[in-house]
């Protein structure tokens, strides 16, 4: 899979995890879950960038 598939699929993901915070029907053990999913995926796509940013980058 491409950087930018990969990308696309954390954002995807990322919207549904916001979307279902949204609820008021969680619990707090539901919300925690879902905190500590929307903090693993903002983490991978950080990673990402990072790694596209040192691509982009010319070694010495």
């Amino acid at each position: 899979m491409t950087a930018s598939g990969t990308r696309t699929q954390i954002l995807r993901q990322m919207e549904t995890v916001s979307q279902r915070l949204d609820s008021p029907k969680l619990n707090s053990q539901q919300r925690m879950a879902l905190l500590r999913r929307q903090a693993e995926l903002g983490d991978l796509r950080d990673a990402l960038a990072e790694r596209a940013r040192r691509a982009a980058t010319p070694t010495r």
